[in-house]
């Protein structure tokens, strides 16, 4: 099988590297090229990075290939005369709107920003949910003059969330939802993730300037009730994703949500607590039984980063927690448990996990380049 020929933006970064390592054994897709800033353009990979030396750069367990370290590190701004089938995008939201709509004139573009999100004219992707708004990307180009496109991913916050209610949205209906959010440290980014070991290992006095913006957040032994931007993420992107498209535009699913995000002193992983009121009657068993029965479109045309499982739900009142369940299925599934109904008519009310920085970030980002590849969205350039 011939691979697709792909790019990776920001490819020096934390979410660029793990774009690395679940790309560089792909079964559909090559890295060629790798872009990042001024700085790294002109260095090899390894070069840019410091790898194998004491200022290595390297955030990750696993490691990346020789031959991945030996690739030439080229400025993001080439990305678009780069003869690339595929270019994923790890940049940072504030340079991705104009770097990836540049690209997208000529190629495809799949992105873990949120630049291109809330665009009357976007088809924010979520696996397994809202197929059915694939024919936005021609909506773009139409409205763009583009050959290709940029395909964002949702949130990481709102992932968890709507992937638990999609099954129960197609089966029952959904009158409100009301969640509130423990999230992982990981999702404030590498910085914060090392301002907490500093914290924890009481070494914190001492930050490098490059950290001290990050000071007043101190996680450990902490809940920060207030993230910036992220309700209002989740509420606009949940009916957006459960909504139907309909003659050129998605029409958002008509429910009410409301939620409280928090920031709390965990690594990896989300963890929410659910709150929902359906529309028809149905018991705990049902909701338990159309969780374990879903399956989606990964599922159905058997992509390689697709987990068996998307939606994984235990029986314990005390389960999805992060340490122990975050990695379920690669972390590529929601964790649900906890499910018991409560006072309010038609309510229940769960505890869903899942993983920001794998299903959540690169790895989802691949999920949904390889569901673009298989129905024809991304052909093999000539």
């Amino acid at each position: 099988m011939q691979k697709l020929k792909v790019g990776i933006l920001g490819a020096t970064g934390e979410v660029g590297q793990k774009f690395v390592v679940n790309l560089q054994n792909h079964p559909w897709f090559e890295i060629q090229s790798l872009f990042a800033s001024e700085r790294s353009a002109g260095k090899t990979y390894g070069e840019a990075l410091g790898y194998g030396t004491d200022s290595s750069r390297w955030f990750l367990q696993e490691e990346p290939r020789p031959e991945i370290l030996e690739i030439r590190v080229e400025n993001i701004k080439e990305a678009v005369r780069e003869k690339c089938d595929l270019i994923f995008s790890a940049l940072p939201s504030e340079i991705a709107l104009e770097i990836e709509g540049e690209v997208a004139k000529e190629k495809p573009v799949v992105s873990t920003a949120s630049a291109y999100r809330y665009f009357e004219d976007s088809f924010t992707y979520l696996p397994g949910v809202n197929e059915d708004h694939v024919q936005m990307i021609e909506v773009q180009r139409r409205n763009r003059g583009w050959k290709g496109f940029v395909v964002p991913q949702p949130n990481c916050t709102t992932i968890g969330l709507v992937l638990s209610l999609k099954p129960i949205y197609d089966a029952f209906g959904l009158e409100s939802v009301i969640m509130a959010s423990m999230q992982a440290v990981s999702g404030a980014g590498y910085e914060a993730v090392v301002e907490w070991a500093k914290q924890r290992s009481e070494v914190g006095s001492k930050l490098p300037s490059v950290l001290q913006e990050y000071r007043p957040r101190m996680f450990e032994g902490n809940v920060i009730p207030y993230i910036k931007g992220e309700e209002e993420k989740v509420k606009k992107e949940t009916v957006k994703l459960l909504g139907r498209f309909d003659g050129g535009r998605i029409i958002p699913a008509d429910l009410k949500i409301t939620c409280k995000c928090n920031r709390v002193p965990v690594h990896h992983g989300h963890t929410e607590s659910v709150f929902i009121q359906t529309r028809k009657d149905c018991s705990v068993e049902d909701l338990i039984n159309v969780w374990k029965s879903y399956k989606g479109e990964p599922q159905r045309l058997g992509l390689p980063t697709a987990p068996k499982n998307p939606i994984v739900v235990m029986e314990e009142r005390d389960r999805p927690q992060p340490r122990f369940d975050v990695l379920i299925e690669g972390g590529m599934a929601v964790v649900v448990g906890g499910i018991e109904a409560n006072c309010f008519e038609r309510g229940f009310q769960y505890t869903v996990l899942s993983h920001n920085t794998e299903l959540g970030a690169a790895k989802g980002a691949v999920l949904a380049a390889e569901y673009l590849y298989k129905t024809g969205w991304i052909p093999l350039r000539a």
